[in-house]
This record gives C-alpha cells, structure tokens and sequence, in this order.
C-alpha cells in the first residue's frame, strides 16, 4: 500500500491530513457543547472521501504498470526453443556431463584436478590416447585461478574450429546432390527425412532416391517419410541395381529442376569390400550426368558405438572419402566423448546430431552448444 500511496502526492497527503483534523477539531467541540455526537457524519463523510481518492489513485496506478515488452518476449521464447534439445539427450550423456563438472569443480589446474578430468574424458568414451593428447595441451596452457570450467570450455571448443560445421542444403539455382551412407541401424534413413524436410521448409525443391534396394522394406520406409513431409521419392524395382535408381533419379532431378537430391544408399558394414565396392560404382554413375556430384558425401554414426566410430569412418573415408559426419541417437546410451575424439583425428564437418526420432530431432552442430551440454555449463546445466 505504501508503494502506490506515495503516488499521490505530498500536498494530497497532507490537505487530507488537515481536513480530518479539522474535523475531528469540530466533532470534538461539538460533543463538548452540546453533548450529543453530531459532527460523526461529518467525519465519517470526510473518511469516505479519502477512500474514494485513493481507490482512484490505486486505479491510476494500475493502469500505468509497465508491461513486458515485446522483445523481452520474443528472448524468452527463443531462449526455451534453442533449451530444447538439451531435454533429449540420454542419461548417460548427462552422467558424462556431471562427471566432467564435478572434475572442473576445481579453481585451479592441479594434480588432482587433472587425474579427474582424466578419468572424466575416458569415461565418456574419448578414449585413453586423445584423453592423453588433451591433458597435454591442457597442462601446456597457462590458466587462470578465477574459472577452470570456462578456460577448458573455451579449450574443447577450439578442438572443432577446423572447419564450418553448417550443412548447406542448397545455396544457389543449381541442382545439389547429398550421397548419404552408413552401416545399418545407424539412423540413416531417418535421418534422410530429417534432411529433405528441412530443405522443404525453407522452400527447397528437393527429390530422395530410395537407392537402398536390397534392404527389406527399406524402400516402403523411405517412402512413408516422404508421404508424410510431402517430399518425392525415386524408387525402383525390388533388388534393381541400386546405381541404376541413382542414375534414374539424378537424370530426373536435372531434367525437372529439382534443387536438391538426397540419396538412400544401403546400409553396410564398413568391413564388407563388395558393398564398399557397390558405393563407389554409384559415385561413378553419378559423375556421368555431372562430374562435380555428389557435392556431399555425408556418413550417419551411431554415437552409442562410442570410439567404434572411428573404425567406420577410416574404411569409409580410404574408399569413397567423407566431407561431413552426422551423429544419431544422443539421445540414447551415447556418452558424447566419442565426437570430440572424431574431431581431433579426422578434422571433419559435423553437420548435425540426432536427438529423437521426430522429424524435427535434428539440430545443427553448434561446437559452443555440445561443449556446454558435455561440461554441464549454462543451459546444460539444467539438464
């Protein structure tokens, strides 16, 4: 009451002060004199005027309350919208994340802080040799006493400045093509979807080559994705040659002036040299209808393999080369170790990591973001 009271001004306060005094004065000497209680009225007159001044003045206030601005809102709600996919990562993620803020609880780069940041790194599957590699240059740096946890943040995110992580789905008139593999279960033609819905969002004339033929309902699923975001698929006969429904698909893709072509391929096992070899005619019967495609060579990893990762990728890159990674299921048993060790040995974009299997649980790779939902900083601290 005291806060809006003061509104209204001194020489309001005061003039009421007065009259009631008056009044009171009146009723007092009227009592006297006469020895009845007339002037009562009068007082309980002047008491109800008051009360109506200041239920005005409470109004006037009210009305003058500042309201959030727009801005302000629009702040908030960005902020809940890039908080989300923090809320999705697995359980044993964010056991790495706590294992990693209780080692960095340290204000200072001691001993004991590095042994447990040591064993915080192995543990999230980073493995023994870049763990190593890491402490090296950590112990190389000159830190401050002030905040351990921002200095070795600061550190981790450098390990990804090697290259830009964004996936450009198409950035001109001309037709891109995305050649996307990987071994089976890895989430690749989910991912796929994921992909082509993105493109078609932002108005992006986009065809999916269902080139994964041999694969039991493989081509039926791609198809039901491409029913439900409302995105052509190419598909051939049952077990036709998975180079001929590429070269179908990217003669259509030309000729139709499409702007984007992803391809299915089938999922293999990087140690399988006549799949291997299946890959590669593709990349061949690609370059007859433009030697410059596929512009993207993009390889799916499940990040719950942790540091078996990094066996599909050399076979992978020895035979038909890697320009970008995508890593699914972090939302599953992945620690979220593994990426900084891939990033430290291969130097490759990665473009995205799969939080979910809804169509819109694909984030872009943003090193600051995963840096902190791993060291349990900022907003990955509430997680």
């Amino acid at each position: 009451m005291k806060s809006w009271l003061k509104k209204i001004g001194k020489k309001f306060g005061k003039k009421d002060s007065q009259e009631v005094s008056k009044n009171r004065n009146k009723e007092t000497s009227v009592i006297n004199k006469n020895n009845i209680i007339v002037s009562e009225q009068k007082l309980n007159y002047n008491k109800e005027e008051i009360k109506q001044k200041l239920t005005k003045a409470k109004i006037e206030e009210t009305k003058n309350i500042d309201k959030p601005s727009i801005p302000s809102e629009i702040k908030t709600l960005n902020s809940e919208k890039k908080n989300s996919w923090f809320n999705k990562l697995g359980e044993n993620f964010k056991k790495t994340s706590n294992n990693i803020k209780v080692a960095l609880f340290s204000k200072k780069l001691d001993q004991d802080t590095i042994s447990n940041i040591e064993d915080a790194f192995i543990m999230s599957d980073l493995g023994v040799s870049f763990t190593e590699l890491l402490l090296e240059d950590l112990k190389k740096k000159k830190f401050t006493e002030d905040n351990i946890r921002n200095q070795v943040s600061s550190y981790l995110e450098t390990q990804f400045a090697y290259s830009k992580h964004n996936l450009e789905l198409n950035s001109s008139d001309e037709l891109k093509v995305i050649l996307v593999f990987g071994v089976n279960g890895s989430g690749k033609t989910t991912t796929i979807a994921k992909l082509a819905n993105k493109a078609k969002l932002k108005n992006i004339k986009v065809l999916i080559a269902a080139a994964d033929t041999f694969r039991a309902a493989a081509t039926e699923q791609i198809k039901a994705w491409g029913n439900k975001i409302g995105v052509e698929v190419l598909s051939g006969k049952p077990e036709e040659d998975p180079s001929s429904v590429v070269f179908k698909a990217h003669k259509k893709a030309i000729e139709e002036n499409y702007n984007l072509l992803i391809i299915d391929t089938a999922g293999r096992l990087h140690n399988k040299l006549e799949l291997m070899e299946e890959l590669k005619k593709m990349l061949r019967i690609i370059k007859k209808n433009d030697d410059r495609a596929p512009h993207n060579k993009i390889i799916v990893l499940d990040s719950t393999i942790g540091q078996n990762t990094y066996n599909q990728i050399e076979a992978f890159q020895d035979k038909i080369g890697i320009t970008g990674i995508i890593m699914t299921k972090l939302d599953g048993s992945a620690k979220g170790g593994s990426l900084i060790g891939i990033a430290k040995k291969y130097k490759l974009p990665i473009h995205a990591i799969g939080v979910g299997e809804k169509i819109e649980d694909l984030v872009p790779f943003i090193p600051k973001d995963f840096i902190d939902a791993l060291l349990g900083t900022n907003i990955g601290e509430k997680n």
